[in-house]
């Protein structure tokens, strides 16, 4: 049981930079930098990706339709 005033922090996965070329590593520390910034875990991260490709399909299909 938790303390009365004690309070768990989050901790956000990182993803790892080392070792690889200059633009992933850019893009990866970008991807770390919104992690942080809204607290938002890999697998949040990831169904942010996938809606985010459902409706940019949704949007392209209807204005090509």
């Amino acid at each position: 049981m938790t303390r009365l005033g004690r309070v768990a922090l989050k901790r956000v996965q990182q993803l790892s930079v080392e070792g690889d070329p200059a633009l992933v590593r850019w893009h990866k520390q970008q991807i770390n930098a919104l992690m942080r910034r809204f607290g938002l875990g890999v697998y949040a991260l990831l169904w942010i990706s996938f809606f985010k490709g459902v409706l940019l399909t949704l949007l392209v299909s209807w204005l090509l339709g």
